[in-house]
C-alpha cells in the first residue's frame, strides 16, 4: 500500500502501451505479457512525468525532506495533505521545479558528500538490519537522541544490535521523484 502520484499536464514524448481488459490479458501468452510489462517500463522511463509510485515507507520520507527544504529554503509550497490519497500536490510546474532544484541540492548534500545511497529519517520506527522491528523500549531510548533527525548509518546499540530507521529513502527513488517533479506540469497524489 502506498501512495500513486500522477502528473497533471506531463511531458509526453511516446505513446502509453494499453493494459488489455482481463479477459485478453488471461488469454494471453506469458512472452506477450512480458512484452507489455517491457514496453510500460519503457515508456515510464522514457516519460518520467507521467506517474510517480512509492510506498508509505518510502514516501514519507520524501514529504518529510519535502517539508525541511521547503522551510529551509523558503519555498512556500502547500504540502499540506501529502500523507493521504486524496489527489493534493502541487498545482504548476513552477512549484514542482522550485521542490526538485531544492531537493536535488539536499540530495547533494547527503549523497555526493557522504558518499552514502540512502537517507533515514528518524521517524519512530526502527528496524534490524535483518528487517525485525526493534522492541518498544529500544524504540523509545533511540527516539530520545534521533527521532526528527536525518541519518546516513545505522545505529549500534548498547548490546551490540546494528538497527535502522524503517523510514528511508535511496538515492534513486529520490533521484525518480525529482525527475518526476521536472517533467509532470504539477501533480495529484492519490
Amino acid at each position: 500500500m502506498g501512495v500513486d502520484i500522477s502528473g497533471k499536464n506531463p511531458i509526453i514524448r511516446s505513446e502509453k502501451p494499453q493494459f488489455p481488459s482481463s479477459e485478453v490479458w488471461n488469454k494471453m501468452s506469458e512472452k506477450a505479457k512480458d512484452e507489455f510489462f517491457r514496453l510500460d517500463r519503457e515508456f515510464h522511463e522514457t516519460n518520467p512525468g507521467d506517474y510517480f509510485r512509492s510506498n508509505w515507507w518510502g514516501w514519507r520520507p520524501i514529504v518529510m525532506l519535502s517539508e525541511m527544504v521547503n522551510d529551509m529554503r523558503d519555498l512556500g509550497l502547500d504540502l499540506s495533505y501529502w500523507g493521504s490519497n486524496d489527489g493534493r500536490g502541487l498545482d504548476t510546474q513552477e512549484e514542482c521545479n522550485k521542490l526538485a532544484d531544492a531537493l536535488e541540492e539536499i540530495g547533494k548534500e547527503f549523497f555526493d558528500v557522504e558518499d552514502v545511497d540512502e537517507l533515514q529519517l528518524c521517524m519512530g520506527s526502527w528496524t534490524t538490519l535483518d528487517g525485525r522491528f526493534v522492541s518498544t523500549e529500544d524504540t523509545i531510548e533511540i527516539d530520545k537522541e534521533w527521532y526528527g533527525q536525518l541519518l546516513t548509518s545505522p545505529l549500534v546499540l548498547d548490546d551490540g544490535t546494528v538497527v535502522k530507521s524503517a523510514h528511508s529513502v535511496d538515492k534513486r527513488h529520490l533521484q525518480r521523484f525529482i525527475s518526476f517533479l521536472r517533467e509532470c506540469g504539477g501533480f495529484e497524489i492519490w
